[in-house]
Order: C-alpha cells, then sequence, then structure tokens
C-alpha cells in the first residue's frame, strides 16, 4: 500500500506557494497605476467581447427608449432614435 501522506508529499507545493508569497509582498504594488491611467489596454478578444456588450446594451436601450416615445407620443424623440445617427440621442 503506498502512502502519499509521506512529510515530503506537500513539501514541493509548500515551496512554491511560498516563493508566490514572497513574490507578492516584495513586488511594487502597481495597482494604483493601473487603476489611475487614462486609458487601459485589453486583449484583442476582451476588446471584441467589450464592444459586443456595449453595442447590445445600446440596441437595448435604444428600443425601450422607442417604446417610451410611442407610448408618450414623442414624435420628435421617436425620429431621433430611429433615425442613421441615433446613436448622438444618448
Amino acid at each position: 500500500m503506498s502512502n502519499d501522506k509521506k512529510p515530503n508529499y506537500y513539501k514541493k507545493d509548500m515551496d512554491a506557494n511560498v516563493n508566490l508569497y514572497l513574490d507578492a509582498i516584495n513586488e511594487f504594488d502597481n495597482t494604483d497605476a493601473i487603476l489611475n491611467r487614462a486609458t487601459t489596454r485589453y486583449t484583442e478578444p476582451a476588446e471584441k467581447i467589450i464592444e459586443k456588450v456595449q453595442k447590445e446594451f445600446l440596441e437595448k436601450r435604444r428600443k425601450s427608449e422607442i417604446d417610451q416615445a410611442l407610448a408618450n407620443r414623442d414624435e420628435e424623440r421617436f425620429m431621433l432614435l430611429t433615425s442613421k445617427n441615433w446613436k448622438d440621442a444618448f
């Protein structure tokens, strides 16, 4: 029968965790620098996902605004939301 609970069995994992901890406390924390940047760089797939979500949000908001304009019989708002430059309405 194999005994996996030998004293040195977890030593390798523990050493790795200690190294990660020491690296974390010794490295300069640049969280403030990242949060205070004017712009943030993302990877290309992340940019595509962000753009897709923003587009979906705007389209859903547009639909609800169109419904509200129809309910309120606001012709000017309706025409603005259904025009080519509907994003200017927001």
